[in-house]
């Protein structure tokens, strides 16, 4: 009999538990209209933010989430470009950048061009990307990664040793970035760059001139060893040479100089680099 009592009080119980819950709202649905899809898509990636790291199962089931609320939610793919990027699990990233530019060029195109640039050096590929993003933002400068668009097209077009064309796009993003006066937030490797197209071309002395201006504003080890180089191209004396690559090499040991996580700087120096413009002095 008490058994019997247990029973009908457990029946009773789940019957107003589930009374209970039929008078609220629907805490889970299978359907959502598209304006909830995006949000909840939009949640998932920001959650990305969190204690995830880029190519975990915490993050892909995160993405994998986001996909199902919103495939076209163009941040989705971007991400999964991220972490094949930095693995060198190269062409599933590319892959993954493409279907983020086809669902938002705007956002995701000089992306697509950094990673040409700095990860796959496909320079014409890189080109394409930044001009197709200029033009669909006329009359602004673009900043991908946080690179200025023309710092990176005269980038590609040094290392496609059309200087005369690299010089065009470093003249536009120096005179872009000084209209604020101050040039000792930019980084060395602009004026190193810009320096390098004009020794490339034998214009020694402008070179040397950019320079100067670099290590006025930006005391950096490649800097110095380029103006060690171009004096040595100008015959200047022995001792100045080697005095600015004992300055390179000590800033070298201190670890100011260009460099980039995952892939080699262009034009990246090496001790080695200053050793054998020193023992070429002194032979």
């Amino acid at each position: 009999m008490e058994k019997f009592k247990t029973f009908c009080l457990s029946i009773f119980c789940a019957a107003l538990l589930m009374s209970s819950c039929s008078q609220q709202p629907q805490l889970y649905k299978k359907e959502f209209d598209e304006t909830e899809s995006k949000k909840y898509a939009k949640q998932f990636i920001e959650g990305l933010k969190g204690p995830t790291y880029q190519g975990s199962p915490e993050e892909h089931f995160l993405i994998e989430e986001a996909k199902i609320f919103d495939p076209t939610f163009s941040d989705i793919y971007r991400e999964m470009g991220a972490s094949r990027v930095k693995r060198g699990v190269n062409t599933e990233a590319i892959k993954k950048y493409a279907k983020a530019v086809s669902l938002d060029p705007e956002s995701w195109q000089g992306y697509r061009g950094y990673l040409y640039l700095y990860f796959y050096r496909d320079y014409d590929n890189a080109i394409k990307d930044f001009d197709e993003l200029d033009a669909l933002t006329p009359n602004f400068v673009d900043y991908p990664q946080s690179e200025n668009i023309d710092f990176m097209r005269g980038i590609a077009y040094m290392m496609k040793k059309d200087y005369p064309r690299a010089q065009e796009y470093f003249k536009k993003f120096f005179e872009h970035e000084s209209k604020s006066g101050d040039l000792n937030y930019i980084e060395s490797r602009a004026f190193m760059y810009y320096g390098i197209t004009y020794f490339e071309t034998g214009d020694l002395e402008k070179a040397l001139e950019k320079f100067d201006l670099g290590i006025k504003h930006n005391k950096n080890a490649d800097l110095f060893y380029w103006k060690a180089k171009t004096m040595k191209a100008l015959h200047r004396k022995q001792s100045g040479i080697i005095k600015y690559l004992e300055i390179s090499k000590e800033l070298l040991s201190q670890g100011y100089n260009s460099r980039r996580p995952y892939v080699e700087e262009f034009y990246q120096t090496y001790i080695e680099d200053i050793e054998e413009l020193g023992n070429s002095i002194k032979v």
